[in-house]
């Protein structure tokens, strides 16, 4: 497998085939063709762009690799990514198509956080000083990554979560500059051990702990459900984008991805039992969302147009007064319902700014089937005590 189809694949399944593109030429002109970046990840206001560099026929001699890594590593591809960085910046915007084949057009201004990484694929002969290369300080790119191939997989699938890898590079960022300071050298895994441990800084023993690191997907990965979100979709608002409720995901932390799979589950078991205890919601504040999930009410319907129906109002209105009580701007909705020995999963998003309403707040008065909210600090990650 090719370093291009690694990082499409690895990325796709990561951050979601919705907000990753490998395809990314464009014409800024009649009779031009540029690319912005060998592969891209875009999720709203954060991207990554990612240039790749491979060694294809390594030689065994030291020195060949390290000139090839030189000139294709800190020279090729740090142009690169000034190049991508230009673009970004004196486009209006760029159409680009996502691994799903849709069409989104990215523009620069829109972008708050921009994470530039280089990848790199070299063969065994490469020296190690180059090998401890960890970043690049351009004058004009500022900080630039610089990953090798498996390090990337590490980081990736033991972080697991889009939200955690941006913040993973923020902390790798400041860590690797600091510790430059010093002459501290540490590999990958004592960035992330130290990352996830929440050191302020790594050290060249922060690694030993991932060894006790938890292994706890089935209770926090939203990916399985994720990807086959656009076939359940709901939409109040008319529209046929379900990347939206992605991007409210994708902007978790992966402690919020534990809360929200567990509501979800709770959820599910309801609905395929027949019971109905209350709705559960909590509220992101950071992104200013709220999250419900339900079963559907017992003695309702949930299939043919009525069950639709049924579904489609059902699930509106507790995303709205989950919403409402949340007093945030955002709120996402999900409602399990039964369908013989398989269950329904309809989504919806809603988004306006909030404001009081006297009409709801009298219903609420009446009959609100949600309980108290109370503020909780949930732990992304666990480690077994040594």
């Amino acid at each position: 497998m090719t370093l291009e189809q690694f990082t499409a694949q690895l990325n796709g399944a990561t951050f979601w085939k919705e907000f990753t593109f490998s395809q990314n030429q464009f014409s800024p002109g009649p009779g031009q063709e540029l690319e912005l970046a060998d592969n891209f990840v875009w999720l709203g206001e954060t991207a990554f762009i990612i240039q790749m560099k491979e060694r294809v026929a390594p030689k065994d001699d030291a020195e060949s690799e390290r000139r090839w890594f030189k000139d294709a590593i800190l020279k090729t591809a740090v142009r690169q990514i000034k190049d991508s960085l230009r673009f970004l910046e004196g486009q209006p915007s760029i159409s680009i198509a996502n691994e799903r084949g849709q069409r989104y057009k990215v523009s620069g201004k829109d972008l708050r956080h921009v994470e530039k990484i280089i990848l790199y694929g070299a063969g065994p002969a490469l020296p190690a000083d180059c090998s401890r290369v960890r970043f690049h300080i351009s004058q004009t790119a500022g900080f630039i990554h610089v990953i090798a191939r498996e390090d990337y997989r590490g980081v990736v699938q033991t972080l697991a979560v889009p939200e955690e890898v941006r913040r993973y590079l923020q902390y790798r960022a400041k860590s690797l500059t600091e510790l430059a300071k010093t002459r501290t050298e540490v590999i990958e895994a004592d960035i992330v051990a130290a990352y996830l441990s929440d050191e302020a800084l790594p050290s060249p023993s922060s690694h030993n702990a991932l060894a006790r690191l938890v292994d706890d997907s089935h209770q926090a990965d939203l990916t399985p459900i994720m990807n086959k979100l656009g076939d359940h979709i709901q939409n109040p608002d008319g529209t046929e984008s379900y990347t939206r409720i992605l991007l409210e995901f994708a902007k978790l932390p992966r402690s919020a991805w534990r809360l929200a799979r567990e509501r979800l589950d709770l959820a599910i078991k309801q609905a395929l039992a027949g019971d109905f205890e209350r709705p559960y919601r909590f509220h992101f504040p950071d992104t200013d969302c709220s999250f419900m999930f339900s079963p559907i009410i017992p003695g309702l319907p949930t299939t043919g147009p009525e069950g639709e129906q049924a579904r489609s109002t059902g699930l509106t209105n507790l995303t709205i007064v989950a919403k409402y009580l949340s007093e945030a701007a955002k709120g996402v909705g999900v409602l399990a319902s039964k369908d013989g020995d398989h269950f329904h999963l309809d989504w919806c998003l809603i988004e306006h700014p909030w404001e009081p309403d006297a009409e709801l707040e009298a219903h609420l008065v009446h009959g609100n089937l949600f309980g108290a909210v109370r503020e909780k600090k949930v732990d992304g990650y666990f480690f077994v005590n040594e």
